[in-house]
């Protein structure tokens, strides 16, 4: 009798942990993923290959939109290759992002040049910015992202799904993975 009851049990608790590796990514799950980030030309402008996987509460609206509809459903250990187009990612660029500003807001021992990447402050932070033109009396500045009016295809791997607690919902905590999950593969720990 005894050796049955032990086997209800490791049966009910295996069955608890499979279902928990089958956990879809919906709303108010942590999804720790593998990304890998290309452009139409196929240049890659981001991944978490071989470096620690993304991880972050779905629904949340913390990724980019399409990003978030193209792996709702998608379960540990599945693969997808997707492309969000412009409007669905970073937009298209706005023009009210690019601004004038005068050449007395920089250091005057500062060597300004196009190309070069500079930041402004705002009550969230730094907002990163292109200068794009350099003038006698005005330096402009593109502080949209350099992904606006682009298409990004994705390919992504999901890691783990698990349910998030009540602090990771509400962004008292940040989502921590589960501990295997930030162990690199062989072949990650020979990069």
């Amino acid at each position: 009798m005894k050796r049955f009851i032990f086997i209800a049990i490791a049966a009910v608790a295996l069955a608890g942990c499979s279902s928990a590796k089958n956990l879809p990514v919906a709303k108010d799950t942590v999804v720790t993923l593998n990304y890998t980030g290309t452009l139409k030309d196929g240049t890659v402008f981001d991944t978490s290959v071989g470096k620690t996987p993304l991880i972050f509460v779905a629904g949340e609206g913390k990724m980019i939109p399409g990003f978030e509809k193209e792996i709702m459903g998608m379960k540990p250990g599945q693969e997808k290759t997707f492309t969000i187009p412009a409007a669905d990612a970073y937009g298209e660029p706005n023009k009210d992002l690019i601004v004038d500003v005068p050449r007395t807001q920089f250091p005057a021992s500062m060597d300004i040049k196009e190309g070069m990447h500079v930041a402004r402050q705002s009550a969230q932070g730094p907002i990163p910015g292109v200068i794009t033109k350099v003038g006698a009396d005005t330096v402009t500045v593109d502080f949209n992202s350099p992904l606006a009016g682009k298409d990004l295809t994705f390919k992504v791997n999901i890691v783990s799904v698990t349910k998030a607690t009540p602090d990771e919902i509400s962004g008292k905590v940040e989502p921590t993975p589960p501990p295997a999950a930030t162990d690199k593969t062989p072949a990650q720990a020979t990069k």
